[in-house]
């Protein structure tokens, strides 16, 4: 849950991988194994989703939860990070890893604490309250994400205002239209926008796939009416249970599915196979599916669990939990920790392994890269690769507790004369490794034990 706490998460939450409760999907080899190790089988005819990129959702940096501190006389956070050392946070994250998603983790109550008429088509601005966090600071901190490179970003408001209900969507939508109005005015037009964060989450409200489907109807022809281009995430669930049956009740609707632009969902309290579910709804309706909220403890697991989402449930974008967090938080939910001392002064960052497991992907696997077929005849050994139109990637992660000899065969991508490994494992951080000459459309290496690494074509 993006408003949780990282002890809520802990305490709250099954985190079902770092338990090793995993459901991992295997497939069947093409090639006889090798006497001296897997075989890894590539496939550039056979194509499957466009990825769209990898991301995180984020407080801005004077939020007091993401340091857990408050100053009264500022009513923000006690710990104050320099805008230098934001830059180069943000730098870390949507330059050096690559980033390109965000969500910023907008409160939602408070921006009008009281509705401000009974006429849902006639908006009195000065009801509205914009200021800080409720959304202006969350506008200029997407725009310096932009300005690092970020594409897709959207509004996942954590709870909406007290006073709203089912009974009235068209409500909501005066609500987010302002929402929406306000942003631009500021300078971002938001391409998405999931009307809230995890509506299946009693803390969310529980808010009904029908009251969710009303919402759309209502506000996407006003935001068309007023030259907005923005389409719906949905639902933006706890889990792919959750989201499968609203979007189903969304998606039934033509004039709803219209409006809709990704389907989306999050990993909390259930088995990862159950996110077959989101798969075969996105397929139905040719839809992208995105994973927009998760992590883990445990960076290697983690990677598989990238593995699986991308190569065996055709997700097409993955977002971390938290780009970067406070160190009161030592749940692993960051990719970028936030440290200070006793007396609040803020000290400076480390980076999480988490953060150079993204990048083992995220650096080279762009928006736009299409996944091919990618076998690997030891289970051991989860391997994903992409097409970004010039060249191969191959992403192959060893789980197992030795070396392993693989060779892989780089099949439709006739013109790869080498490719150049990037690993990261327990000892090493994108580490660049000798460049491997293709002889044919084939090339060996060898994967440490728990480490995942990147083969990118020359």
């Amino acid at each position: 849950m993006a408003g949780s706490s990282g002890h809520d998460l802990v305490s709250r939450r099954v985190l079902l991988a770092a338990a090793g409760g995993l459901a991992l999907g295997t497939r069947a080899p093409r090639l006889a194994a090798a006497s001296h190790g897997a075989v890894l089988t590539v496939d550039g005819e056979q194509r499957f989703q466009t990825m769209a990129g990898f991301g995180a959702s984020a407080r801005v940096f004077d939020d007091p939860h993401v340091t857990e501190t408050f100053d009264p006389a500022t009513e923000r956070a006690a710990v104050v990070v320099p805008e230098a050392a934001q830059d180069e946070i943000l730098d870390l994250l949507y330059t050096d890893l690559g980033l390109t998603r965000l969500r910023p983790n907008l409160d939602g109550p408070g921006i009008e604490p009281v509705n401000d008429n009974a006429d849902p088509g006639a908006t009195d601005p000065a009801k509205f309250n914009f200021a800080w966090k409720r959304l202006d600071a969350h506008v200029e901190f997407a725009r310096r994400c932009v300005e690092r490179g970020a594409d897709t970003y959207f509004f996942s408001p954590i709870q909406l205002e007290a006073w709203m209900t089912e009974a009235k969507p068209a409500e909501y939508a005066e609500w987010a239209l302002a929402v929406l109005r306000r942003a631009r005015d500021l300078g971002l037009s938001m391409p998405y926008h999931a009307i809230v964060n995890e509506p299946g989450y009693q803390r969310s409200g529980i808010w009904s796939g029908e009251y969710l489907r009303d919402v759309i109807k209502l506000l996407g022809p006003r935001l068309r009416a007023e030259g907005f281009e923005t389409r719906f995430v949905i639902t933006d669930d706890l889990n792919a249970t959750e989201a499968y049956g609203r979007c189903q009740t969304i998606l039934a609707d033509e004039a709803a599915r219209s409006y809709v632009g990704a389907l989306a969902f999050h990993l909390y309290d259930e088995p990862l196979d159950r996110v077959t579910l989101m798969t075969k709804l996105g397929d139905t309706y040719g839809l992208p599916l995105w994973m927009t909220e998760w992590f883990q403890p445990d960076a290697f697991v983690w990677a598989d669990t990238m593995q699986t989402l991308i190569a065996d449930h055709n997700v097409s974008a993955i977002d971390y939990l938290w780009g970067f967090f406070g160190q009161w938080d030592a749940s692993g939910s960051q990719l970028v920790v936030l440290t200070y001392d006793a007396a609040n002064l803020y000290t400076g960052y480390n980076l999480r392994k988490q953060y150079f497991i993204v990048g083992q992907f995220s650096r080279y696997v762009r928006p736009g890269a299409v996944r091919v077929e990618a076998t690997s005849t030891d289970p051991a050994i989860r391997v994903s690769a992409f097409d970004d139109g010039t060249r191969p990637i191959v992403v192959a992660l060893n789980t197992g507790a030795a070396d392993q000899p693989i060779e892989v065969a780089l099949g439709g991508f006739p013109d790869v004369e080498a490719v150049r490994p990037v690993r990261t494992s327990a000892t090493e951080d994108w580490a660049e490794l000798a460049v491997i000459s293709v002889y044919g459309t084939r090339f060996s290496a060898v994967l440490p034990p728990g480490s995942l690494t990147t083969f990118v074509g020359e």
